[in-house]
């Protein structure tokens, strides 16, 4: 009997097993083939038939005649709003909230013009949200863009402790009130009633919009910009060029939010969180590509309103800064889910969010983000300490073996196999973890774009200054060493700016490269000669806080090794040229004595095998020619 498979499968049980996984695989596949996908296909294509059967908000196409903003901001028929952070008006044609403009945030450093979020229809660049109903009965006439409103209550100027209500009666039997409130940052609340004296029940569906002209001008390449939205427990970031191609894209929820966002602001719509709503990203695409139009809708559920009845409706319109303490207050009081999510963190969620919290916390003790920057620094060479510390520790031991490895690789040049057991024997004997440096440089990496894209997409880090002549964090040095820092009379390009703090993150990168064990690949040794070199002109064009962060993390990281490698009596010289190289010779010295002494070692084991080889050849031939002689003495004796 074959006992060989005595402690396995039988090979008629593993071809069977096989047989059956194959199966299962290809049913697996053409069930979800050609079973689930037309279903889901189906159903998506119901609730787009649904969807298109019911009505929604439209954005037509304007052809006005561009005029300048505060000539139509400043006409008659308007309402003036102002609130610790917003301010600006309400037009009472149309009633659309379409001009706003930040009290604390200005388009340029030093400059006295405010950042402008709405601008009305006649204007370059409209942008503008609206509330209303839509009727399914053509007949019944509902508030329009020329509709004209008229105030009921309310002071002169909407304010926080003053809210706004405007009214606009149909002629038949419908009147129509909106009431618009507006908090200390940058929420506006509006709700709207509809009160039926027509006589006879009416179906209306309430919507909110924003609507925009043209594509706005990135103005960076860290964090996403375009139209967004959660629904759900989805997140749709959906790119212009995408709404272009595909003009009408829908998602249902009982939560969620939907806007547009920039690097710094935002724009959105809030519905009640407790109903069903249709969300909607639309366009309206146009030659050339700047008067195409751009909206994001919600439409609720229908409204039936009964003979003498009222339907209700009320949404929240963001429009502002994306701070995310704000943003948090907000969700949860309106219990709007990741209103956060407007800050694009980017997949590295994890490590961005805790590091702008604390870069904002440390900005709220000292007073200044440089110094947060360098205290967010130490805190986080402080996290990767011990790893930092091992890594020292095995490139100071590094330096302490390298003669002998190289008298290994000298001894074992022609026998890889044994060099490398050598080597492992070597290791384990001092203690020596060659990719010990490899692990904390590696984990530097995300650490390093975590910070980046917290400088470069938190609207704290905009226009903050530092000391001397960093006036802001957020943007690239101004100085530059090819005209000595603006002493000479030219202005030098961009791709040229290297500043003081480069050159200073230069220098701690060529010290620090010092106390590292050269490599032993000559063209790894020559890539890491430039490294400093090419890192400082990569990095002179990030953000002036990233150069910073940079240069205190190689700071801290050199008084770290140097501190560990004298602690093990390796000796370190720095500026001290002639120790230096009276250190590298004697070193080159006793690494050529050790190569000598492994070549000889191996010339004396080669030819002590030859003279062995030798010897046994001797012995062989004497064994041999005795045997011949025993076999010839017999022969005679016969």
């Amino acid at each position: 009997m074959n006992d060989n498979n005595q402690n396995g499968m039988h090979p008629q049980d593993i071809r069977n097993l096989i047989i059956f996984l194959a199966c299962a695989i290809v049913l697996w596949f053409g069930f979800d083939h050609f079973v689930m996908k037309p279903k889901v296909e189906a159903a998506r294509q119901q609730a787009a038939i649904a969807a298109a059967a019911k009505p929604a908000p439209t954005a037509t196409a304007e052809t006005n005649v561009v005029r300048p903003r505060f000539e139509i901001v400043s006409e008659e028929g308007r309402v003036k709003f102002s609130s610790p952070q917003i301010e600006g008006t309400i037009s009472l044609t149309g009633a659309r909230i379409d001009d706003v403009q930040l009290k604390n945030y200005f388009t340029t450093l030093n400059g006295n013009e405010p950042v402008t979020m709405y601008s009305p229809l006649g204007t370059a660049n409209p942008y503008y949200a609206e509330n209303g109903w839509i009727a399914d009965d053509a007949s019944i006439a509902v508030p329009s863009k020329t509709s004209v409103w008229k105030k009921v209550s309310g002071e002169e100027e909407l304010t926080p402790k003053s809210p706004l209500i405007l009214q606009w009666d149909n002629g038949a039997g419908l009147v129509f009130e909106r009431r618009i409130e507006i908090d200390d940052n940058f929420m506006f609340t509006v709700t709207q009633k509809v009160t039926n004296a027509s006589g006879k029940a009416v179906t209306l569906y309430p919507y909110s919009s924003i609507t925009r002209k043209g594509i706005p001008h990135h103005s960076s390449t860290v964090g996403y910009e375009g139209p967004i939205g959660y629904v759900g427990e989805d997140l749709h970031e959906i790119k212009y060029a995408k709404l272009i191609k595909e003009p009408n894209q829908s998602f249902e929820g009982t939560n969620g939010w939907i806007g547009f966002g920039e690097k710094y602001w935002m724009s959105s719509v809030i519905p009640e969180q407790t109903a069903k709503h249709t969300y909607r990203f639309t366009s309206v695409p146009a030659e050339p590509e700047e008067q195409t139009l751009f909206q994001v809708d919600i439409r609720g559920e229908a409204v039936n309103i009964g003979k003498d009845g009222i339907g209700e409706d009320k949404a929240h319109i963001f429009v502002g800064a994306k701070k995310i303490d704000i943003l948090d207050t907000y969700e949860s009081k309106i219990g709007v889910k990741h209103l956060d999510l407007a800050v694009d963190f980017g997949i590295l969620y994890f490590l961005t969010r805790p590091m702008y919290f604390f870069l904002t916390l440390f900005n709220s003790w000292v007073g200044n983000f440089g110094i947060a920057i360098i205290l967010l620094t130490c805190l986080v060479r402080l996290a990767v300490f011990p790893l930092a510390n091992a890594s020292y520790k095995s490139f100071a031991k590094m330096k302490v073996v390298a003669p002998r490895m190289a008298e290994l690789r000298v001894k074992y040049a022609n026998d890889k196999p044994k060099l490398q057991q050598e080597l492992i024997k070597l290791y384990e004997t001092e203690r020596v973890n060659p990719m010990a440096g490899c692990f904390p440089l590696l984990l530097q990496i995300p650490i390093f774009f975590a910070v980046y894209k917290v400088i470069s997409i938190a609207i704290e880090m905009r226009h903050a200054p530092f000391f001397g002549w960093i006036k802001d964090l957020s943007e690239q040095d101004p100085l530059s060493v090819f005209n000595l820092f603006g002493l000479l009379p030219f202005e030098v390009p961009g791709v040229l700016h290297i500043g003081p703090w480069s050159i200073a993150m230069l220098i701690l990168m060529l010290l620090q490269q010092k106390l590292n064990p050269p490599p032993t690949d000559a063209i790894q040794k020559d890539m890491m000669r430039f490294m400093p070199w090419v890192m400082t002109f990569v990095l002179s064009k990030f953000p002036s806080g990233l150069v910073i962060y940079w240069t205190f993390s190689n700071l801290i990281s050199f008084i770290q090794q140097y501190a560990i490698m004298k602690k093990m009596g390796v000796p370190v010289y720095l500026f001290e040229k002639d120790e230096a190289l009276a250190h590298a010779a004697s070193h080159k010295t006793a690494l050529e004595d050790v190569v000598t002494k492994a070549k000889a070692e191996k010339e004396y084991l080669k030819h002590k095998v030859i003279d062995v080889e030798e010897a046994l050849f001797d012995a062989e031939d004497r064994l041999l020619d005795a045997a011949e002689g025993k076999d010839s003495k017999k022969t005679e004796d016969k």
